[in-house]
């Protein structure tokens, strides 16, 4: 993401460390007021995940100007943003996803970038670095690896589950969980699910790379991507919670990696992003010929 600003912005962000962790709130949420040299930002953010640790941060805010309203990402050092500590969440703990708040704060020019520019792979930095990631529009980049998080976990819980069934005991009945009907349909359809959803993961992945190199990623591709990671989300979180359920109570202990996989999973596709009605109606909207919108995530 930082490899997507102006040259001078990538040098700023580097200058005292060769990484950066940096959240990105995509949601327009805040204003944005031309100045001289920039713009003034502000206004507040949900979802900063890794902003405890951040050296900047980027948020999405609308410019307008007359009667046209331009979605920019701002890219501000972590001091000047206040950070409102409110993730106390069931699931994806970890990651820390504070709001974010900024009070009329100068971004020089250098610091920010139109969506659009982003949205369809010409941003600033593809002028500074060669290879086809640069040039990749941003939407099916987040949507697609945000997905695959989502189905690694339920592969790791369909293992975990074959695992324990074999060596599981009914309670009251003494009966093996190997050898219940039920859990060999269990295991036999999760395994068919996430397969079919890694197949279309991957798919759309080699899709997205084939349209970049040959200069075509439009938007029916862009939709595509984040149709097929509400898709491949979505099935992973009924795999999971199918998966759960049929592990037992024991598996809603707290040292058991069931639960945890399985609040994770209902946290992470709780993104707006993976929400299947509006990825299935962009998609929709779009093959049908219609207009997504100027602030749409596509």
């Amino acid at each position: 993401m930082v490899g997507l600003f102006p040259e001078r912005a990538q040098a700023e962000v580097w200058a005292d460390r060769p990484y950066a962790l940096i959240p990105c709130v995509l949601a327009p949420t805040g204003t944005a007021a031309p100045a001289d040299g920039g713009h003034r930002v502000t206004g507040r953010w949900s979802w900063g995940s890794g902003v405890m640790h951040a050296g900047h941060v980027m948020v999405m805010a609308l410019v307008t100007a007359g009667d046209a309203v331009e979605p920019r990402l701002f890219l501000l050092p972590r001091e000047e943003v206040a950070v409102h500590d409110v993730w106390h969440t069931s699931g994806m703990r970890g990651t820390g996803s504070n709001d974010i708040e900024v009070a009329d704060v100068f971004v020089p020019a250098h610091r920010s970038v139109p969506l659009l520019d982003l949205a369809e792979g010409r941003s600033p930095g593809s002028l500074v670095h060669s290879g086809a990631l640069y040039r990749t529009p941003l939407v099916p980049v987040f949507a697609l690896t945000g997905a695959a998080p989502v189905l690694g976990v339920a592969e790791g819980v369909l293992a975990r589950f074959a695992e324990r069934t074999r060596g599981r005991v009914m309670a009251y009945s003494g009966e093996r969980q190997r050898e219940t009907t039920g859990a060999q349909v269990r295991l036999a359809s999760a395994t068919a699910d996430l397969a079919a959803a890694r197949l279309l993961l991957e798919d759309a992945l080699r899709g997205v790379v084939r349209a970049v190199a040959e200069g075509s990623c439009d938007l029916r591709r862009r939709a595509g991507a984040r149709l097929v990671a509400a898709h491949v989300a979505g099935t992973a979180r009924r795999v999971v919670n199918d998966l759960c359920s049929a592990a037992g109570a024991s598996a809603q202990f707290a040292d058991s990696p069931f639960q945890r996989a399985q609040r994770d999973v209902n946290t992470i596709t709780g993104h707006v992003v993976f929400e299947p009605d509006a990825a299935y109606a962009l998609y929709g909207r779009i093959e049908l010929g219609l207009d997504p919108g100027p602030v749409t995530l596509v």
